[in-house]
């Protein structure tokens, strides 16, 4: 973390883009994240409260729609807990909940979630703007329809985040699907090297030579094509016999716009 700008290195694990040994950079003056693949030299950008709201357009098209209500996050003090790393932490509790309908195609479902959180926070002299960076990516997603939201993460970052860095944290996450079923994990999340320094600056841009791809215009082609490819179905007068979701999508147009989104091995410039 440097001058507001965030890098984050998956040594293990994929990135947000299913990706090994990738990384992601939150550029806070551009305000943007971008999604770096080394393998194919490729970086795939999006504005950052696309990325907040659910990895904008990708999560929202005609072929996938994600939507996410009945949000809610509140915190609390638990006082002094244990050193770490050499540094005193103050221990704080966070909920979170909402309700996650995911449609795909003409398939529905529906999640509930609950997470609460007990997190260590070190008090580490940090550049405010590097989490301030990080929580307003976040938070600038869900004004439109979570403003609630929005002003309670503005407490806890105001509150913790400009005074400190999580450097424990124990989540206790339940999913419940539309049909029941409960599904329990329970995820530490620790901090086990820390220094501080200066960085280059060259390890929050996007390499030279790489493809860069605008995922929000990626998703607007797709849309235009599902769109082209239904007004052709309807001009032919193809509407009753052609298979369609409860939006009027018709088969052709659906395949028209996995195209766009899958048909290419990279991603255009």
């Amino acid at each position: 973390m440097q001058d507001g700008n965030i890098r984050l290195d998956y040594i293990e694990g994929v990135t947000p883009m299913g990706q090994k040994n990738g990384y992601v950079i939150v550029q806070g003056e551009a305000n943007r994240f971008v999604i770096v693949n080394p393998k194919d030299k490729q970086a795939f950008v999006m504005s950052a409260d696309g990325f907040g709201s659910g990895l904008g357009a990708m999560m929202n098209n005609p072929v996938m729609k994600v939507t996410m209500t009945n949000t809610s996050f509140h915190f609390r003090e638990l006082g002094a807990g244990e050193p770490i790393l050499g540094y005193k932490t103050r221990k704080v509790r966070t909920y979170y909940a909402s309700t996650i309908k995911v449609r795909v195609l003409m398939m529905n479902n529906e999640t509930m979630v609950s997470d609460s959180s007990d997190q260590w926070i070190g008090n580490v002299d940090v550049d405010p703007r590097n989490l301030e960076s990080w929580s307003k990516s976040f938070s600038s997603g869900v004004k439109s329809t979570n403003p609630e939201l929005v002003v309670e993460l503005a407490k806890y970052t105001k509150k913790y985040g400009r005074t400190g860095l999580a450097l424990k944290t124990i989540t206790w996450s339940t999913r419940t699907d539309k049909k029941g079923k409960v599904t329990a994990d329970t995820i530490l999340s620790e901090v086990t090297d820390l220094k501080t320094g200066a960085i280059n600056a060259d390890v929050f841009k996007i390499p030279d030579g790489y493809e860069v791809a605008d995922m929000s215009q990626m998703m607007a082609g797709t849309s235009a094509s599902i769109d082209s490819a239904k007004a052709a179905d309807e001009k032919k007068g193809d509407k009753k016999d052609a298979k369609k979701d409860d939006r009027g999508i018709t088969s052709e147009a659906i395949k028209a716009g996995l195209g766009g989104i899958f048909g290419k091995k990279k991603p255009p410039m």
